[in-house]
């Protein structure tokens, strides 16, 4: 199954050299997420490609305007781009009165309905699940309520082994029990699940931890993740303008990695003062090995 990530903006504050400000998009087995939505979100939708209607949920981590102030002009090119189908928004209070507001005082139609939730920024709890992914917020510390995103992939049932629906001539419902984890009872006797089936794939899980000052007590939250993306503004020598500004450093979002055991650590969210982001990733190595600066356009299996 197909779970990834696209970078669309990594930029921090402002667009700026060609760059967006903050957004990504999760796919989980083409069905899209979209992880905040900076201005200019939908500029990248369309030079990247991707199919804007199977976008199923939008989640905004803040109301800073590099974060969410893509959102209104994404909504009403949804409506122009036909689509029907709800779109659920998550983001903290004050999420559901900037949407609203912006598209009264624009007098925007839309022709598809929208469903607003307001997130406890102070909780970690569970916000949504589908068919495809559970999400749970993380509370992260900044200058506004903020909270980053735990999306983990879930995995629907055990796994058929090859060539057990023939072998053993499996009706449609006996595929659903073996799936399930039972056993088969047939006229000649009991098939045994473990003929059937074998362990299913080890969900993956992604976290998205933007706009942060250092905050090791999100640790527990994200303990073994595979993909951690967190914010990094700034290089090391910058760590009292980070602090006073409530956002981490590079080595300091590389100390979190490593307490979490993640697998890889996504580095983003840049100041525009860096021409070539490469230097977070030699930044930071002492650290924790395994890390990837993002940039646009950038596609990571997860």
């Amino acid at each position: 199954m197909k779970f990834q990530v696209l970078v669309l903006g990594t930029n921090a504050a402002l667009p700026l050299k060609g760059k967006i400000t903050s957004a990504q998009i999760l796919n989980a087995d083409d069905n899209l997420y979209l992880l905040d939505c900076g201005e200019g979100t939908q500029m990248k939708i369309e030079q990247y490609r991707i199919k804007r209607n199977r976008i199923k949920a939008v989640f905004i981590s803040h109301l800073h305007g590099d974060h969410c102030y893509g959102l209104p002009g994404l909504l009403t090119s949804l409506s122009h781009h036909h689509r029907k189908t709800p779109l659920h928004i998550f983001g903290p209070a004050g999420i559901r009165s900037f949407v609203e507001v912006v598209l009264e005082c624009s007098n925007a139609y839309l022709g598809f309905e929208i469903h607003i939730h307001e997130t406890d920024t102070t909780q970690h709890s569970k916000i949504y699940e589908d068919q495809h992914i559970e999400v749970f917020t993380i509370p992260l510390l900044h200058r506004v309520p903020t909270c980053g995103y735990l999306i983990r992939q879930r995995i629907r049932g055990r796994n058929l082994k090859e060539d057990a629906i023939r072998e053993y001539h499996l009706t449609i419902p006996q595929i659903k029990q073996a799936k399930k984890g039972e056993d088969i009872q047939t006229a000649t006797g009991i098939i045994p699940n473990a003929q059937l089936t074998k362990e299913p794939q080890k969900p993956r899980s992604y976290a998205y931890c933007t706009d942060t000052v250092y905050h090791p007590e999100m640790i527990p939250l994200i303990k073994d993740v595979d993909v951690l993306y967190h914010e990094t503004t700034y290089l090391d020598d910058l760590e009292s303008e980070a602090a006073a500004r409530m956002h981490s450093t590079i080595s300091q979002a590389a100390r979190i990695a490593a307490a979490a055991n993640a697998g890889r650590l996504l580095a983003g969210h840049f100041s525009g003062r860096y021409a070539d982001v490469r230097v977070f990733e030699h930044a930071g190595k002492a650290l924790f090995a395994n890390i990837l600066a993002a940039e646009e356009g950038l596609v990571v299996d997860i």
